[in-house]
């Protein structure tokens, strides 16, 4: 059965001047409570075309059980969640993390822990001349591979489409390609983004893809359409367009898109129908970046200056930490100690300010005329971000417009925290077992694994937790520098680093400092985060799919 569904969610929500802009502050202004709006999607049209194979009678909608619990016990774990020892959550990460192992069902593989199956071997040493299995061009795009069995799915952008693929694992072959039918293409920033940032998430039988130009398209493993969820062409902060991946879990589909005047949404869909089963206004946010993962029965959604957690059947919103930066790019990680581990950093947090307009004068003013241009500005880190800032379009930054950025980026703090379950209400407070502000990471995830806590930093900086809080190493050069979009994955006790300038980094998990093992040279940009399945790793480049993997041994 292929559905269409037309969706069309008029903005609602404060204005950018109203908006609650927290920071574990008050809100200010008129910003409203996020409300869960429980099975009502706002639809114009919905087309149904019959397709016997997927043609089943629809169920009445079961809430998923908490994450490890059995059906039975749900009830009681939701009355006496506080009393659950954290125990139980790592166990369910466990369980979580081991199903299909050796698949890569999302983005960062398996709920977005970035860590491979125990017995997954990737290479070591790989690049254009070592350990290929395997290469196929690819059209641009920055989704990460997403791999179920012999098949990996990516999306991409080509000649002003959108594209859903589909190869083949063992040589590379394209099985099927489609398009992804948009009335217009959200505005993006080259460098900083792609129409296809987000990837595909996979159960085996659905694959889900996600446009902000578009919405959600649903097809089987071979191709075929199950379903279309279209929604209007996504209004994001400054054009970075679109980063947050769907995901799957227990037979739905959650999304989040935020926009940029408080009209975005939490959702989450029925994967074999595409039937909404609720969807939770957002309108206290306009920036998120990061992937939904599941952890304390809550979807976990990060937006500007706080994360949230909603209830996984009913999307009520559960719980609340503030305090985050308020440009944040990363998805939190889960530990296997059960807490939920964030980190977030922005340029110009309040715990980190930029300099003032006159500082910027005395540096870059060069010829004196009481403000900026892009000519003055072109050697530092504020160029690639110079068309933002200037607001006004008048080819200057003026006082008022760098005024108006800080005020608002000091209202967030750099943070690496660690959150422990069972909490409700706001628990800043309460929940939060620890926090700092060192090595904190921009658009790489934290990986949490063993224990310890691993981050990177633009600029090749590897710093690194045990699950206390205790700093182990900070900032520690990886000798391979440049910005760091691609988040860390964990393979055979080493951990794959990528810099955008095309070198991956392999470092040993366990070292008590920054120990590199390797620094393999790929000759291509790269935005997205590996895959890891059974023993090769999957690497997306500007414009190439690469399949490494060391050659079996000889008998």
């Amino acid at each position: 059965m292929l559905r269409t569904i037309e969706c069309f969610a008029s903005p609602r929500g404060p204005t950018r001047d109203g908006r609650d802009r927290g920071g574990g502050g008050e809100s200010r202004g008129k910003a409203r409570r996020a409300r869960s709006i429980p099975c009502r999607p706002v639809c114009a049209e919905i087309t149904i075309r019959a397709r016997r194979r997927s043609a089943s009678v629809q169920k009445s909608f079961r809430a998923p059980p908490a994450i490890g619990l059995t059906n039975r016990a749900t009830k009681t774990a939701r009355t006496a969640r506080s009393a659950v020892p954290a125990i139980v959550f790592a166990l369910a990460h466990l369980l979580l993390v081991s199903t299909h192992a050796s698949n890569w069902p999302q983005f960062r593989g398996p709920n977005a822990t970035g860590i491979a199956a125990e017995n997954s071997r990737p290479p070591l040493e790989f690049g254009p001349e070592k350990n290929l299995r395997w290469k196929t061009a690819l059209p641009s795009g920055a989704s990460s591979p997403v791999v179920w069995d012999d098949r990996i799915f990516l999306t991409g952008f080509a000649d002003g489409h959108l594209q859903i693929l589909c190869l083949k694992g063992s040589d590379g072959q394209i099985l099927w390609r489609r398009e992804a039918k948009a009335d217009g293409i959200e505005p993006t920033t080259v460098k900083f983004s792609t129409p296809a940032a987000p990837s595909c998430a996979t159960d085996g039988e659905h694959v889900v893809s996600y446009f902000g130009s578009c919405g959600l398209i649903c097809h089987d493993m071979d191709g075929h359409e199950l379903w279309i969820k279209r929604m209007p062409v996504i209004q994001t902060m400054d054009g970075f367009g679109t980063g947050s991946s769907p995901i799957i879990h227990h037979g739905l589909v959650y999304l989040l898109r935020d926009e940029t005047e408080g009209s975005g949404f939490v959702y989450a869909f029925d994967v074999k129908t595409g039937e909404q089963r609720w969807c939770t206004a957002r309108s206290e946010f306009r920036i998120s970046y990061g992937t939904p993962v599941v952890w304390d029965g809550c979807v976990v959604c990060i937006g500007d200056l706080r994360v949230k957690g909603y209830d996984l059947a009913t999307g009520t919103e559960r719980w609340v930490v503030r305090g985050l930066s308020a440009y944040p790019c990363t998805t939190p990680a889960l530990g296997q100690d059960g807490n939920l581990y964030v980190s977030t950093w922005s340029s110009g947090s309040a715990n980190e300010p930029n300099p003032d307009y006159d500082q910027l004068l005395a540096q870059y003013d060069t010829n004196k005329d009481g403000t900026l241009t892009a000519a003055e500005l072109a050697h530092t880190w504020m160029k690639d971000f110079f068309e933002i800032m200037d607001d006004n379009k008048n080819g200057l930054l003026d006082r008022e417009e760098w005024q108006d950025i800080q005020n608002y980026m000091r209202t967030g703090h750099n943070v690496v925290m660690c959150i422990r379950p069972g909490g409700h209400g706001d628990i800043t407070d309460s929940h939060v077992c620890w926090k700092s502000e060192r090595g904190a990471s921009y658009v790489a995830s934290p990986l949490a694994y063993n224990h310890r806590l691993f981050l990177v930093k633009d600029g090749g900086m590897a710093t690194s937790y045990d699950s206390a809080g205790k700093l182990l190493y900070e900032k520690q050069r990886l000798g391979a520098d440049g910005e760091y979009f691609a988040s860390p994955v964990l393979a055979a006790g080493r951990i794959y680093l990528c810099s955008a300038k095309g070198t991956v980094t392999v470092v040993d998990a366990e070292a008590g400092q920054c120990k590199v093992l390797a620094r393999n040279s790929i000759g291509e940009s790269i935005s997205a985060t590996p895959a890891i399945s059974d023993n090769s790793l999957y690497l997306r480049t500007a414009s190439t799919l690469w399949a490494f993997e060391e050659p079996a041994a000889q008998p």
